[in-house]
């Protein structure tokens, strides 16, 4: 059996709906060559239903449809109810991945995209940077709308390229806290 029709036929029902949907535009099993376009895609958008410019009719509960996508270097899963986001670990190929209005509490997962340049998160459940220690490749971090009380994750490395960075508002982040990553970090933190 191909690899990727094996791939396939162990999918959540879910994912199979989702790439339907968004993908292949119809619902009968993928022929193998429009499996080879999937896997060589590098750039997929799943946005649910309360989505402005929604693609699907239903929301997806996890992310473990993408897992094997690793040439995706754009991944765009929005107004969904993620909770976790721990299978994009292996989208090593990921400039950018727009995960916003989810049910999102921990970036676990997201530590070794080092060429993450982009990371929309905002309007979650996240109460920690930690996870983007090493993402000092990006250009762009939305996270206002999330449970923060710390900014702790930010280095002064981040400062080199981070040019767009909006943690507010969020409602446990004291000023004290956004003043100390302006002056030791030289990060702007701005408000949306």
């Amino acid at each position: 059996m191909v690899p990727d029709l094996l791939w396939w036929r162990q999918l959540s029902p879910g994912w199979k709906q989702a790439f339907a949907e968004t993908v292949f535009h119809h619902a009968n099993e993928p022929t193998p060559g429009e499996l080879a376009q999937l896997f060589a895609l590098q750039a997929l958008r799943f946005a649910g239903p309360r989505a402005a410019y929604a693609n699907m009719r239903f929301e997806l509960t996890d992310l473990s449809g993408v897992a094997a996508l690793t040439n995706l270097t754009v991944l765009v899963v929005i107004h969904h109810r993620i909770e976790t986001i721990t299978e994009v670990q292996s989208l090593t190929q990921l400039k950018a991945l727009f995960l916003l209005d989810n049910q999102i509490k921990s970036l676990a997962g997201i530590e070794d995209l080092l060429s993450l340049e982009q990371l929309y998160v905002q309007l979650n459940q996240i109460d920690s940077l930690k996870p983007v220690a090493k993402l000092t490749n990006l250009k762009e971090l939305y996270v206002h709308d999330n449970p923060l009380s710390s900014l702790e994750g930010l280095t002064e490395a981040h400062s080199e390229k981070l040019e767009g960075f909006f943690c507010k508002p969020n409602e446990g982040l004291k000023q004290k806290e956004i003043m100390r990553v302006e002056r030791e970090l030289y990060i702007r933190c701005r408000g949306i």
